[in-house]
């Protein structure tokens, strides 16, 4: 029955968007992260082929298994019909001798709403393999990007006011907390809250503390921060058991990125119960500096699903991680929309 009514309002969000968006385009079809790649049968079992293939099954990182960055099908030029053309994700190769130079063209909604739609086209097998092997990360960003953007346009209509009114007046920031993670606990600087799911389990942290310096953002002061503030907050069920990071077995992936035009540390890994059982999962986080408090705060998610896949229950939480505006950003924004407009001379 629950299957029954999350299809239902999917189904019903589709219609809603392509409503809002004033577009007469086909609802997309497929599933999170699924794309379809339009290609000559010969060309995709070729060299360049096989480049893309492994380029789009990479492993997504700080997974504690294998699972792809993408579910990719295949189908060639002929194949593309109106049936296969409103999927979610789809690439498009094309390669022929009209062609001068390869290019690389990104586009939204080209046959269905809301749709990410890339197109390469190049000369020769030979330009096409070059291209892909130097270009390909964008590619895969692109698409892992516009999920992310559809999942954010999903949760709006879902918000947990309540837990987003606490964590607003507990940190000063906002954040689009999912209407299903709703079990939440407190404490001094600390915010945990959870689906609570026995199956696939979905939780955010929230926690702040102190900014010194520069130096807090390094990966390895990030990674002995969180590491004692989940050991003071999130107790094990045996005695002398806590949460931790998992460093014997996969070293945490740091990265620095920009979030609201503003620095962000990105970690992603895997935590497991320290001197506990054996429980584990992958994790990501965003650490940020609240100019206007002078603190670093943290916004993490991780999952716990024994004997499952994790790829898309993973990425519904980064999406909710990217809504994060701290307190200047909240207040640049305030700023705009009370500046009165220029009069027209």
């Amino acid at each position: 029955m629950k299957t029954k009514i999350l299809i239902l309002t999917l189904f019903t969000y589709i219609l809603a968007s392509c409503t809002q968006s004033g577009t007469s385009l086909p609802a997309v079809s497929g599933t999170q992260f699924e794309l379809l790649v339009v290609m000559n049968d010969t060309l995709w079992k070729d060299s360049a082929g096989r480049e893309l293939h492994d380029l789009l099954t990479q492993p997504m990182l700080g997974l504690p298994q294998y699972e792809p960055v993408l579910a990719i099908h295949q189908c060639s030029r002929t194949e593309f019909t109106d049936v296969l053309k409103p999927s979610r994700n789809v690439l498009l190769v094309d390669v022929a001798a009209k062609y001068s130079a390869p290019k690389i063209t990104y586009s939204k909604d080209h046959y269905a709403y809301p749709q990410a739609f890339v197109k390469i086209t190049a000369p020769s097998d030979t330009s096409l393999q070059t291209t892909i092997k130097k270009y390909g990360s964008y590619i895969v960003a692109y698409f892992v990007k516009s999920e992310r953007e559809r999942q954010i346009a999903f949760n709006k209509s879902y918000i947990n006011d309540n837990a987003k009114t606490e964590i607003e007046k507990q940190f000063g920031i906002q954040i689009d907390i999912p209407q299903g993670i709703s079990k939440a606990t407190q404490k001094k600087d600390f915010y945990w809250i959870t689906n609570d799911q026995a199956g696939t389990r979905q939780d955010i942290l929230i926690y702040a503390y102190p900014y010194t310096n520069k130096s807090q953002f390094t990966k390895a002061a990030l990674i002995v921060k969180r590491d004692s503030i989940l050991k003071a907050n999130i107790p094990g069920e045996l005695k002398d058991s806590y949460m931790g990071t998992e460093l014997k077995y996969a070293d945490p992936i740091f990265q620095e990125i920009w979030v609201n035009k503003n620095y962000c540390a990105e970690l992603r890994g895997l935590w497991r119960m320290m001197h506990g059982a054996a429980m584990g999962g992958p994790f990501y986080s965003h650490s940020r500096l609240d100019e206007i408090n002078q603190r670093v705060i943290t916004m993490e998610a991780f999952v716990f699903a024994p004997g499952k896949n994790k790829r898309n229950a993973m990425r519904q939480l980064e999406a909710v991680i990217f809504t994060a505006k701290l307190p200047q950003e909240i207040n640049a924004i305030k700023e705009v929309s009370v500046v009165a407009p220029k009069k027209k001379k």
